[in-house]
């Protein structure tokens, strides 16, 4: 009984945590609506971030609406780099993790290309003993580049069908 107990305790106190954790409609709605008012700044201010330390730029977004849940790399190809090397030159900024920009079939992505090159295995294997902080990590190793380029989109997840609904 006490077993029972425990784990029927353990299964509120989850769906508790990941109602809280889960945005409801308005507050999605009130969160892109305050990122679409910050973005267009980043291209107003462009000027101010290129050729100067990331951590500028780093600074802006973290005081904005624009809040990093997921972070992607910038890289070369290995088709056209030599023995198949990939290189790290930039970094991808989500404001939703995957399973919920997959979900919501969208996802504001701020783009910034640093005056780097790090070799793509390397890049990794020094963020990864960071373990759950690796975003921070990542950011941090990067706050010294010199930024090249900042842009953003929004992006629509296409529609997709399986061939036995076309």
């Amino acid at each position: 009984m006490k077993k029972l107990f425990t784990l029927m305790a353990a299964m509120l106190f989850s769906i508790t945590m990941f109602a809280q954790n889960a945005p409801t409609a308005e507050e999605q709605e009130r969160e892109n609506k305050a990122i679409e008012a910050f973005l267009p700044t980043l291209d107003a201010r462009r000027s101010e971030f290129v050729g100067q330390p990331a951590k500028k730029l780093f600074d802006v977004i973290r005081s904005s609406a624009f809040k990093i849940r997921n972070i992607g790399t910038e890289k070369t190809s290995p088709w056209v780099e030599y023995k198949g090397k990939t290189w790290v030159y930039g970094l991808s900024l989500f404001n939703k993790p995957v399973q919920q920009a997959m979900k919501d079939k969208e996802v504001y992505i701020i783009r910034i290309i640093l005056d780097v090159r790090w070799e793509s295995s390397a890049f990794w294997d020094s963020v990864s003993s960071a373990g759950t902080a690796w975003m921070e990590a990542i950011v941090r190793k990067c706050l010294d580049a010199k930024v090249k380029e900042v842009s953003w989109e929004h992006f629509y997840f296409p529609e997709r069908k399986t061939a036995s609904e076309k």
